[in-house]
């Protein structure tokens, strides 16, 4: 009998200890819940029979929810969320991250905090405290991202992190739950994007500094680096981890940064992460670099700017909207920016000088209702404008395709957004050597909005576009980019399963920002997969692509403040052209072949050469 009571003693102690096992980081998204919640994680219904359960329409695939409306009512419920116990003590200080997401009327759910619960049953059987935490608005139906709950009051005991959910009779509101991490958050930078620059394969970049400052540091941090990207102390010395001790608490750091690629023609997009006693630090430092050649690279970046410049309808502070702008401009270090919604000529051209000497800007004359810059309402109205690098771009001349055929024909009018007709600058692209291309860029803004006339008015306008691009420039090098305002692949409008630019891509067009490639990914703030900012090319262009160098810069959303409400509500896109060809006598003498040649018609357009003998 002692044994066996012995047994039941073992068996008690041993499973409770392996029920309360002490978590030391929280990274939960939910991936394993299928039916059942994650291994440590419980839900407990003290009233009404509806309960916290899985979904797999959570933030990143899986989720969780719990919805107080069923059986055809709104009903009494009080359900509690509850995670494994935590053990935060070698955090200096750890916050708590997630996403969530609210339909219906109803109550707010609660973050709260308890370092008494007993693991299991009740919770209100122990205490738990409300964490302040930034919560979607009622009814919103949409993904908000909450941050910096501040959990170190409680890091120096175990404690339980709850998510609370109420409803009743008269509301019961619904709510998803996603990605729940926790991350020190005791470091702050000085910088959090580096563009490392552009350098051959087997060399490296000039080192690119920024500096970082950690409070409370007792253990050790440590700084990684993703191959090819390298770190170092002293600007001499590179590898891919540093490491920091107490000695290095609240003393500001510097690091410098460079790329050293052994991959030709090819772009790197990654981050500097920090470790603080094997736990992941929130911030971090988002790396671009390319093993490009800088005098064959063409860089560009398409941008909705949301009504630039004018406050109203941003409803911002302008002069921080342009200077966040101008940061993200010199992040991207792009040759031409092709841009949507820009109002303010004046902070257009502001927006210009910051760049530098070297950068020029061109605005269309017309925009919705307006047909020429003299119009009294052409001040306040969306236009589309280039800021380009006349070191690599030379301007040859812009208009508005179709715009000349207003008002005798007023259908392209009537389907480019009332008279915002596609903006095209013609532009001569200057290589080495003294080579040079030429390429059509068609700068687009799509009618808006998802009804099915307006599907219509976009499927109308890429047709007439697509039919006078062919028919003007034939054989040319074009570059279709913009807010499409719709998808290359399907539709945002329900029930088209085509997109609107089919006929676009049916006709000569190659697209490059497929919403099949880009899986889960947004260029649209305030949604997940839409991709709406997009660019498709002629395949002489598109040739010239730089295969998956597209990537949205979604990091500008990560190190400026409330990115969505003082910027934009699209994020920035860049894309790479490398131009491989020896088009000048020059390039074709250094190829030791002599031949005479003829040439005729020198001061056309068109250049052509005749080449007599081998």
């Amino acid at each position: 009998m002692k044994n066996k009571y012995f047994f039941i003693l073992f068996c008690t102690v041993f499973f409770t200890q392996k029920m309360n096992a002490q978590l030391t980081l929280l990274n939960e998204n939910f991936s394993t819940c299928n039916g059942v919640l994650p291994a440590g994680w419980q839900q407990y219904s003290v009233t009404g029979s509806d309960s916290w359960k899985c979904t797999v329409t959570g933030f990143t695939d899986k989720g969780v929810y719990m919805n107080g409306y069923s059986g055809g009512n709104n009903n009494n419920n009080e359900d509690w969320l509850i995670s494994p116990s935590l053990d935060l003590s070698s955090y200096s200080e750890p916050n708590l991250y997630f996403w969530s997401r609210t339909k219906f009327n109803g109550n707010p759910i609660e973050i709260r905090v308890s370092s008494n619960y007993a693991g299991s049953g009740n919770p209100n059987l122990g205490t738990w405290t409300a964490l302040p935490a930034a919560l979607p608005a009622v009814n919103s139906d949409v993904w908000q991202h909450t941050a910096n709950v501040d959990l170190t009051l409680y890091k120096n005991q175990p404690f339980y992190i709850a998510c609370k959910y109420t409803s009743n009779v008269n509301a019961a509101a619904l709510w998803r739950l996603d990605d729940l991490q926790i991350f020190e958050n005791a470091l702050s930078l000085s910088k959090k994007f580096i563009n490392t620059g552009q350098c051959a394969a087997g060399s490296w970049s000039a080192g690119q500094s920024f500096q970082f400052t950690m409070n409370g540091l007792s253990g050790t941090l440590t700084l990684n680096a993703p191959s090819p990207f390298q770190i170092s102390k002293d600007n001499v010395t590179f590898a891919s981890q540093l490491t920091y001790n107490a000695a290095a608490s609240g003393i500001p750091q510097t690091v410098y940064a460079r790329i050293s690629p052994t991959v030709t023609e090819k772009v790197y997009h990654d981050s500097l992460l920090f470790t603080y006693n094997g736990h992941p630090v929130k911030e971090k430092v988002l790396v671009l670099g390319t093993s490009l050649p800088d005098d064959r690279t063409l860089r560009v970046v398409n941008w909705n700017m949301r009504w630039f410049g004018e406050p109203v309808m941003c409803n911002c502070d302008t002069a921080l909207a342009k200077s966040n702008a101008i940061l993200v401009f010199k992040d991207l270090n792009a040759d031409i920016y092709c841009l949507q919604e820009m109002v303010n000529v004046s902070q257009l051209n502001s927006l210009t000088a910051a760049l530098g000497p070297a950068y020029q800007s061109a605005v269309s004359t017309f925009c919705s209702g307006v047909t020429n810059a003299n119009d009294p309402y052409y001040g306040t109205c969306q236009k589309l404008a280039y800021i380009y690098n006349t070191q690599k771009i030379q301007n040859l001349g812009t208009f508005g395709l179709l715009a000349s055929t207003y008002p005798s024909d007023t259908m392209p009018y009537y389907c480019f957004g009332a008279g915002r007709f596609p903006f095209v600058m013609k532009a001569k692209i200057l290589l080495a050597n003294g080579a040079s291309d030429t390429v059509l860029f068609v700068n687009l803004h799509g009618k808006a909005y998802d009804a099915q006339q307006d599907y219509n008015r976009r499927l109308c306008a890429a047709q007439n576009m697509t039919d006078s691009l062919n028919a003007l420039f034939p054989n040319k090098k074009i570059m279709v980019i913009g807010d499409y305002n719709d998808f290359l692949e399907g539709s945002t409008v329900t029930g088209n399963i085509n997109s609107p630019y089919k006929y676009l891509l049916d006709n000569g067009f190659t697209g490059i920002t497929l919403p099949s490639k880009y899986p889960g990914q947004s260029t649209y703030a305030w949604s997940t997969d839409y991709i709406i900012d997009n660019i498709a090319c002629k395949p002489d262009l598109y040739n010239q692509y730089i295969d998956s160098s597209f990537f949205i810069f979604n990091e500008a959303g990560q190190y400026i403040s409330d990115y969505a409400n003082t910027t934009s509500d699209h994020y920035a896109c860049m894309s790479y052209y490398k131009f491989n060809f020896p088009n000048t006598l020059e390039d074709q003498h250094q190829q030791a072949r002599a031949f005479n040649f003829t040439i005729q018609n020198p001061s056309a357009e068109t250049l052509t050469i005749f080449r007599h003998g081998s």
